[in-house]
């Protein structure tokens, strides 16, 4: 396929329309995530030129490369040098997550994030057993492999350890088939991140309850054993408290 097919270039001007506003980049921002909301623009997208959009939007160039800046921070446009703006398709990193900086000042306690993580990670494994695929539980078995080989070096290398907790959940994640939990249960275990860290550098130990934790809550998927997936999580976050909060 040519980079002219694969490229999608909806017109927008039904769509976006002048308003009167109190910030013209605010202005801009909301008009792209309204585009986005209501699926006039999909992801891989190219958005009309800076000239075009003040046009339409009878805004600045300046607001819009402001709002363009935010946008990009956010990780929901890419902006390619000498080729446009394109709607992003989710597979770069954003910088941080307005989101989870608004979860951070709440100051939620530990016992209101361990529910949280309880009534996520229940249903993410639910779906799971409904929905794994082979392929999906031949990624979490290399996942528990790789952390049982890297625990059993003598040299602990925490920052490797730390990308495979995470990489477990995000590949359990994956395999309910439902991208809005997904994307709600990355963005959670995110937050959890330097819990994690903090009970993996603290505590010796903890490497091995956690593959143990991954180990019967990969059995429990296999076996699609609904009853003890959830006690295998249940137990994880049981231990997971119990690390955190040990001396």
């Amino acid at each position: 396929m040519s980079t002219q097919e694969a490229i999608r270039e909806p017109d927008l001007s039904a769509f976006l329309a002048s308003k009167p506003t109190a910030s013209s980049v605010d202005f801009v921002v909301n008009s792209i995530k309204d585009l986005l909301l209501g699926k006039k623009v999909l992801p891989g997208d190219r958005l009309p030129p800076e000239t075009e959009l003040c046009r339409l939007l009878s805004v600045s160039r300046g607001s819009v490369r402001e709002a363009m800046k935010i946008l990009s921070a956010l990780g929901i446009v890419e902006v390619k040098r000498g080729d446009g703006t394109y709607i992003s398709t989710g597979g770069g990193e954003v910088m941080f997550d307005p989101l989870l900086f608004r979860l951070i000042v709440s100051q939620p306690e530990f016992g209101e994030l361990k529910e949280l993580r309880l009534i996520l990670e229940r249903n993410v494994v639910r779906l799971a057993i409904l929905n794994a695929t082979e392929d999906d539980l031949l990624q979490l078995r290399e996942c528990v492999e790789k952390t049982q080989s890297l625990k059993d070096k003598a040299e602990k290398k925490y920052d490797e350890l730390l990308a495979l907790d995470l990489e477990f959940h995000a590949i359990l994640g994956r395999a309910g088939k439902n991208r809005p939990l997904e994307t709600i249960y990355r963005f959670v275990m995110q937050y959890f991140r330097p819990f994690i860290a903090q009970s993996l550098t603290k505590h010796s130990n903890f490497s091995r309850e956690s593959t143990d934790a991954h180990q019967k809550i990969l059995a429990a998927v296999e076996q699609r054993d609904v009853v003890a997936a959830e006690k295998a999580v249940e137990e994880s976050t049981e231990v997971w408290e119990f690390l955190i909060f040990k001396q």
